[in-house]
């Protein structure tokens, strides 16, 4: 196993945001994670990002823990939070070079890279334009690249659909199942029936507690996502 996540608990001050949350991933698995707004998961995927301490539990990634060795478990990690962080005024190019050296890759390794992650993501015919001059959708996709970067064993996506159009999510989704092979991936997100195509696992949190998990299984998928679909309601039995 990949990732292995047991117990983890987080308040913000007397509010319960996650309760004895308890999963793990292999390596290759595209897992969508979802709730209502208010679940927990964009605090779960900032703790498994070590942006925040969870009040107890614990979390290995391959034997790794991030409280005892963040460096090294860091190094293994891609991260894209809900809002990128983007540097408009530099070209594509120029802001993944960048953001390569700030990650530590040594410098023979920094072109190739770079070059690798415009290529995965479909950057590479707006390599040399201005951040500032791109659609939403193009502009995810260079916080994907720069996600992938360091080819991390772990990415870790807050909501990376949200506010694309309809093909921007596809291409998204073909990205993602590319870089599947390489690195095992964790999404929160609402667009559950764009995810059911491409996710092979979801998780579902509501109120904190993760209540459903499931395999994406064919031909079941469209049954599958039925039963999604009543557990976000909470109609579903809690597991």
């Amino acid at each position: 196993m990949l990732l292995d996540v047991r117990n983890l608990r987080f308040s913000y001050g007397p509010h319960r945001v996650l309760s004895d949350v308890s999963f793990d991933v292999a390596p290759g698995e595209i897992v969508g994670l979802v709730g209502p707004n208010g679940a927990g998961k964009t605090t779960l995927l900032k703790i498994l990002a070590t942006l925040l301490l969870p009040d107890s539990g614990s979390i290995t990634l391959s034997d790794t823990n991030p409280f005892e060795l963040p460096i090294k478990y860091r190094r293994s990690l891609g991260y894209l939070p809900e809002s990128c962080p983007l540097y408009p005024e530099m070209s594509v190019t120029d802001y993944l070079v960048y953001r390569a050296k700030l990650k530590g890759e040594r410098a023979p390794r920094i072109r190739r890279r770079v070059t690798d992650a415009l290529a995965t993501c479909g950057l590479a015919e707006v390599a040399s334009r201005e951040i500032a001059s791109l659609s939403k959708g193009y502009q995810k996709r260079v916080g994907l690249a720069d996600a992938m970067l360091r080819r991390p064993k772990l990415i870790l996506l807050d909501d990376p659909l949200a506010g694309l159009d309809a093909a921007s999510r596809t291409r998204t989704g073909e990205i993602l199942s590319a870089a599947s092979v390489r690195s095992a991936i964790i999404l929160a997100g609402h667009e559950i029936h764009e995810m059911i195509g491409w996710c092979t696992r979801f998780l579902v949190l509501r109120q904190g507690r993760l209540v459903y998990a499931t395999r994406m299984t064919e031909p079941e998928r469209e049954a599958q996502y039925q039963v999604i679909m009543r557990e976000l309601d909470g109609q579903g039995e809690q597991s």
